[in-house]
């Protein structure tokens, strides 16, 4: 599914939004453990310093660890959040209040313990933790004095692994719920917003959008559609673009008024034009063949002079003729007159008017099927004029001794095709587009005795597109051609 502007923008930033509330979180979460961390230290600052001064053992030296373990133990179950080390002042662990499997490392590093009895850092300091290889823990610690001599350090992890165990536990479950409402309610306020404005601001692009679909709806005729105003003072770079496109659209539209203008112009003078020389034309044909039926009169040269003019002149009158059929054609001046025939006896009729030219060139004219009870619906008259042309179009590229046949396919979706097919010298497939443009000539097109004048097919084509059909075509070079197109039938 292809996603617009509008909604490739609202995702955009909701990924943005939730990329940074992640962050934000995490922060804050980093934050909130620091703070905790150091307000459970500052609290428990003195708690060893305290044990180690109300406890007989501690004050008189340690000598019986086992005693000061009992010790450790009572204390532990009175405290459970806590957990107790007594270190060498190397920081090896020489007795402690939990079991022994529990002890990762024996050894601490006894540089936070004197940061935070020579009070040298900012709270939290964090120690060793003896139950994790890298684990770093708040602690409070004491040092122990046997006399003036220093006998070790009295360690204790102020937020034990139980205390950590159950106090994650149960903020896990309710930072879990709070985080899901405050996200859950942030992003569907933030979706709602973003739809709001990004709403607003594509709303121009979507309707400059509309603005050139419907002007392209219309063949872009400025005329027929009405374009949204654009304010061509404001900084908004979408309305100075909608101003643009105003512009153009009206610049278009102008020249397209221009062409058709011409085009109407052109079409107007092409009938003028032949509809003036066809007095003149035939007034001269008349005297050329009156002089001709004189011929015993004329010398040899004269004759043939005589021939040669005619033959010109009668090829004059037939380019005049289709240039004013074309007119008209293209002009719109031609009606229809649909009615309902059998279209076998319809090319029956056809190949009767070419039978006398198709027996000069020895060329053999057919219809398949021979017979056929096929009934259509369409103009005679027009449908006789297109097979007209191109059975003489064929006849003429077919060499003496081919074939011409003119085939009827039925089909079952209310059409039957209608083709004609010769095995003559064919047209090559670069030139196929261009052979219904009027006065276009194939590379290998032959030139007999009279000359054509090339508006043939691109009549064929207009009278077609009046019938509301489409004329196709297939040729390979030295293989023929097939012209073909649809008629409908009556059932």
């Amino acid at each position: 599914m292809r996603l617009s502007l509008y909604h490739r923008l609202s995702l955009s930033l909701l990924v943005i939004f939730i990329a940074i509330s992640s962050v934000f979180f995490i922060w804050a979460q980093h934050l909130e453990k620091q703070a905790r961390y150091e307000s459970e230290q500052n609290l428990h600052l003195s708690l060893a310093a305290n044990i180690a001064r109300d406890n007989p053992i501690l004050q008189q030296g340690v000598s019986d660890h086992q005693a000061l373990k009992d010790l450790f133990h009572t204390l532990m179950v009175l405290g459970p959040a806590f957990e107790f080390y007594f270190l060498d002042p190397k920081g090896n662990i020489i007795t402690h209040s939990i079991a022994p499997s529990l002890i990762k490392r024996h050894k601490i590093s006894v540089i936070p313990i004197k940061l935070l009895t020579q009070n040298q850092a900012p709270l939290p300091i964090y120690g060793d933790d003896p139950q994790h290889q890298t684990r770093k823990k708040i602690f409070s610690a004491a040092p122990v004095f046997n006399g003036t001599k220093l006998q070790g350090y009295l360690y204790v992890i102020v937020a034990g692994e139980r205390y950590e165990t159950v106090f994650t536990r149960q903020q896990s479950n309710r930072q879990l719920q709070m985080s899901m409402m405050m996200l859950i309610g942030a992003l569907v306020f933030l979706f709602i917003v973003m739809l709001g404005l990004f709403a607003y601001f594509t709303k121009p692009l979507r309707q400059l959008s509309q603005d050139i679909k419907a002007l392209k709806a219309v063949g872009f005729d400025r005329s027929l559609v009405k374009l949204t105003h654009w304010k061509t003072d404001s900084d908004n770079e979408v309305h100075q673009l909608g101003c643009v496109v105003e512009q153009m659209a009206e610049q278009i539209s102008q020249q397209i008024c221009l062409l058709h203008d011409n085009d109407r112009q052109r079409k107007e003078l092409l009938a003028d034009i032949s509809h003036d020389l066809r007095t003149p034309l035939a007034s001269l044909q008349g005297y050329i063949e009156t002089i001709s039926l004189a011929a015993e009169h004329l010398t040899p040269e004269q004759q043939k002079y005589i021939k040669i003019t005619l033959r010109n002149a009668q090829q004059l009158k037939r380019l005049i003729d289709q240039i004013f059929e074309l007119a008209h054609l293209e002009g719109g001046q031609v009606s229809i007159n649909l009615e309902t025939f059998n279209l076998a006896e319809l090319l029956y009729d056809v190949i009767a008017k070419f039978t006398l030219q198709s027996q000069k060139k020895n060329i053999e004219l057919a219809v398949v099927p021979p017979s056929s009870d096929i009934m259509v619906h369409s103009d005679i008259a027009k449908l006789e004029r297109v097979l007209s042309n191109l059975l003489e179009n064929a006849l003429r590229h077919t060499p003496d001794g081919g074939k011409v046949m003119l085939k009827i396919t039925d089909s079952d979706h209310g059409q039957c095709q209608l083709a004609v097919i010769d095995n003559g010298t064919g047209i090559s497939e670069d030139e196929l587009s261009y052979i219904f443009d009027t006065r276009y000539r194939a590379s290998n097109a032959t030139q007999g005795k009279e000359k054509h004048t090339g508006l043939g097919l691109a009549i064929t084509k207009k009278l077609l597109e009046l019938l509301k059909t489409d004329i196709k075509v297939k040729s390979q070079l030295g293989q023929g051609c097939e012209f073909s197109f649809n008629i409908r039938k009556v059932s």
